[in-house]
């Protein structure tokens, strides 16, 4: 049954006073219910980022992250049905607002990402490793790694400085965000640029750690492949330590 376009223009007017505060005059409405109605919306919606951000709350005085919140609430058109979900869209639309520029506050978008990405992991669907075998060769073996992941590239680095002391750090961080196994305990590890590289040729690449200290000597003669391999050794050894990597792929034979 489709609605009148009395009903209709009733439910638009009372969904622009919940989400704006502005021109109450709802037919068939008391002003003083309408603005209850509104309050518990919007604390709905300000306890969720409130929750998902709290360093951003810490960081952001009270006018700033007023603005947020009634900015959001106003003008955003949410995406998901999932209230879990909106501080994604919160993140997305604080970046696309440039309310970074406005704050003078360079940091805020990385910030947000950063504490965003805590649920993201937390929540991501499970995805189970191949068989693998605890032992094996750390250089000639391809290793298993956890897939429950994500490498973030960050410009200001959050993950390691209160967020203002973070402007004196900017440059190119690389955050790699997983979930340990078992507990689902989201961990943060930053990664020189060299390890991003060996992380991308063993998890994506699926190629041994002598394939790559083989291809790197290759492409770069001048290297120092004693030392290469001294790298490379003591960075799966550390993420074997972290479980970002699971063990040795199992080989199978006809």
């Amino acid at each position: 049954m489709l609605y009148s376009t009395k009903t209709y223009q009733t439910q638009k007017k009372l969904t622009n006073w919940v989400r704006t505060g502005s021109n109450p005059e709802v037919p068939g409405t008391v002003l003083e219910g309408l603005k209850q109605y509104r309050r518990l919306f919007r604390n709905n919606i300000n306890n969720t980022m409130e929750q998902a951000f709290p360093i951003s709350f810490e960081v952001l005085n009270k006018e700033q992250w007023k603005q947020l919140i009634d900015d959001f609430f106003a003008h955003h058109d949410a995406k998901t049905p999932h209230v879990w979900k909106l501080p994604f869209e919160f993140y997305q639309f604080v970046n696309k607002q440039k309310y970074s520029s406005k704050f003078n506050m360079p940091f805020l978008n990385d910030l947000l990402h950063f504490e965003w990405l805590e649920i993201e992991i937390f929540t991501m669907q499970d995805i189970l490793p191949e068989p693998y075998k605890k032992t094996g060769d750390l250089l000639n073996d391809r290793i298993e790694c956890n897939n429950e992941f994500q490498l973030t590239q960050l410009k200001y680095p959050v993950h390691l400085f209160a967020a203002k002391e973070s402007l004196k750090h900017s440059g190119d961080y690389y955050l790699l965000s997983y979930r340990m196994p078992e507990t689902y305990e989201v961990k943060f590890i930053d990664f020189p640029v060299l390890h991003v590289l060996f992380f991308e040729k063993i998890c994506n690449d699926r190629m041994s750690a002598n394939e790559i200290i083989k291809e790197i000597s290759d492409q770069n003669p001048s290297v120092d492949k004693k030392q290469l391999k001294q790298n490379i050794e003591e960075f799966i050894e550390t993420m074997f330590s972290e479980k970002v990597f699971l063990g040795y792929s199992e080989t199978y034979q006809n």
